[in-house]
C-alpha cells in the first residue's frame, strides 16, 4: 500500500506541474479527479468495514505426509458494497518443531454474497500441524486504503499421517516360555467362549439353539441370540519413546520413528493381534508417567496416534520402560516391542526389569548412514536398526539378511 501511495503522489505532482505549465484544461480536470480518489477510497473503505465476516475451515481433519493439506476461508459480505481487491493471508506452524510457513491468495466478492477460497499447503512431514487465519484485508479501489475483514474462526488443527509401510515380517514371535493366561475379550468381536458375552442380535438361520437368549425373546416377541466372548492374547506391549530431536534433520528422524511404529503397529492389526501402546505422557513441567492405550483395530490406533503428536520429546535419562516397569510391574508379557530414536542406557535397564520371559525387539532410528539391519545383544535383545529414509528396506531385515 505504501508503495500505492508513492506512485499516487508523484502522479499529483506531475498533474500539478502540467496543469500549472501548460494551458490545456485537460491536465486541470486530471488533477481534480486524482485528488478526488482518496476520499472515494476512504468513503469505500466505510461502506466496507464491519460487512464482511471471514472463516477458516479444514475440509478434512487429518492427511498423509508429501501431500498437499486442502482448506478454504469463507467470507460473507453482508453490505451491498462489491469488493474487488482482498488478500487472505493463512500461516502455518508445526506444533513439534515450531516451524512456520505463510501462503496468500487474493479473491474478490460481490455485494450481499458469499464467497469461498480454495488454498492448500504441501505438508513434506508428518506431525500436527496448526493452520491460522492471520488476516483477510479489503483493499479500496487504487489500493490507497484497507481495512481488515471479521475473523469468526481463525484456528484449525490437523494430524498429517505418515506413510504407510508395509511389514512382510510379523514382529510379535511366539514365545513359548512365557506362559500368560487369556483372561482379556474381544470388544470388537465375537467369539465362543460361553463364560464371556459379547452381546445380543436378532436369530439368523443357522444360529444355534442353545445361544437363543429366551428371557429377551419373550420380551420382544421375536427371536435374540446371545454372541459370546472371543478370548484374546494382548500379551504384546508397544512402548515409544521420542528423544531430543536435533534441528537438522530432526522432521526426518521424526517421520522415520513414526513410520516404523505404524508399520509396526499395522501389522499387527492386519494379524488380528491386540497388544497395548504405551508412551511417556508430561502431567506437568517435572511430572511424566508412563500411558498407555488398548490397540484393538485401526481405529483404536488412529486415537492412539493423535495423541502421540501431542508427545513432547523425552529426556535422555528417562524412558517409558522405567516408567512403565514401575507403574505396570505385576505384568507379565510374551514379546516387547520398542521403538525409540536412541536406545539409552536408562532404556535398557527398563528393560531388563520388565522383560522376565519375554522376546524384546528395539527398533532404533539411527542416520542414513550408519549400517541397518539385525543383531543379537549379548542379553538376548533383538536390536534392528532403522535407517533414516530406509524404512521400506530396514523393518523388514532379518538376522543375517
Amino acid at each position: 500500500m505504501l508503495l500505492n501511495w508513492l506512485i499516487y503522489i508523484i502522479t499529483m505532482i506531475v498533474l500539478a506541474i502540467s496543469a500549472t505549465v501548460f494551458t490545456e484544461r485537460v491536465f486541470v480536470v486530471l488533477l481534480v479527479f486524482g485528488l478526488m480518489i482518496p476520499l472515494v477510497s476512504l468513503f469505500v473503505m466505510l461502506l466496507l468495514r464491519n460487512r464482511l465476516v471471514a472463516a477458516l475451515h479444514a475440509d478434512t481433519d487429518s492427511c498423509r505426509s508429501q501431500e498437499d493439506f486442502r482448506f478454504h476461508v469463507s467470507i460473507t459480505n453482508h453490505g451491498h458494497m462489491p469488493c474487488g481487491n482482498i488478500s487472505v493471508t493463512v500461516s502455518k506452524e508445526d506444533a513439534l518443531f515450531r516451524d512456520s510457513e505463510t501462503i496468500r491468495k487474493n479473491t474478490a466478492i460481490a455485494g450481499k454474497s458469499k464467497t469461498r477460497c480454495d488454498m492448500a499447503m504441501y505438508v513434506p512431514h508428518c506431525g500436527r500441524l496448526q493452520l491460522k487465519l492471520r488476516s483477510v484485508r479489503l483493499f479500496a479501489p487504487f489500493g490507497l486504503f484497507s481495512t481488515c475483514a471479521k475473523i469468526d474462526n481463525a484456528v484449525t488443527v490437523f494430524d498429517v499421517y505418515p506413510d504407510d509401510v508395509e511389514m512382510t515380517l510379523s514382529p510379535a514371535r511366539e514365545n513359548p516360555f512365557a506362559y500368560i493366561a487369556e483372561e482379556e475379550y474381544s470388544t470388537t468381536r465375537p467369539g465362543d467362549d460361553p463364560s464371556e458375552l459379547f452381546g445380543v442380535r436378532e436369530y439368523q438361520p443357522g444360529d444355534k439353539q442353545n445361544r437363543i437368549h429366551w428371557n429377551l425373546t419373550a420380551a420382544r416377541d421375536e427371536l435374540i441370540v446371545k454372541e459370546l466372548g472371543l478370548p484374546v492374547d494382548t500379551a504384546t506391549i508397544l512402548l515409544f519413546d521420542c528423544y531430543e530431536l536435533p534441528r537438522r534433520d530432526g522432521e526426518e528422524i521424526y517421520d522415520t520413528l513414526m513410520m516404523t511404529l505404524c508399520a509396526v503397529a499395522r501389522q499387527m492389526i492386519r494379524s488380528r493381534r491386540i497388544f497395548y501402546l504405551s508412551w511417556i505422557s508430561h502431567s506437568g513441567e517435572d511430572n511424566a508417567c508412563a500411558w498407555r492405550n488398548r490397540i484393538e483395530s485401526e481405529e483404536d490406533f488412529l486415537i492412539a496416534l493423535s495423541q502421540l503428536f501431542d508427545v513432547s520429546p523425552t529426556p535422555v535419562d528417562v524412558s517409558v520402560t522405567e516408567l512403565y516397569g514401575s507403574r505396570f510391574a505385576k505384568e507379565r508379557y510374551r514379546n516387547i516391542l520398542y521403538v525409540t530414536t536412541e536406545f539409552t542406557k536408562c532404556a535398557d535397564e527398563g528393560l531388563q526389569r520388565m522383560r522376565f520371559d519375554s522376546n524384546v525387539t528395539v527398533y532404533e532410528i539411527v542416520s542414513a548412514s550408519e549400517r541397518g539391519g539385525v543383531r543379537v545383544l549379548e542379553n538376548g535383545v533383538r536390536l534392528q536398526n532403522i535407517r533414516v529414509s530406509h524404512v521400506r528396506e530396514d523393518i523388514n531385515a532379518d538376522i543375517g539378511g
